[in-house]
């Protein structure tokens, strides 16, 4: 593959990465299921911390 068979394939990739109706899934947001369990795990997360940081 020489220099410009490179470039014409980047570009075409890159466009079509770049246009906004392609149906990217690293776009996607992340589903309310694993939201909750990042939620819960943080809170869970904290609380440990700050337990175990805290003088009684």
């Amino acid at each position: 593959m020489d220099n410009a068979e490179f470039r014409r394939e980047l570009d075409r990739r890159l466009d079509l990465l770049a246009d906004p109706s392609y149906p990217d899934p690293a776009r996607a947001g992340l589903p309310s299921r694993d939201l909750t369990v990042l939620a819960v795990l943080a809170v869970g997360l904290i609380t440990a911390l700050l337990a175990w940081g805290y003088p009684w």
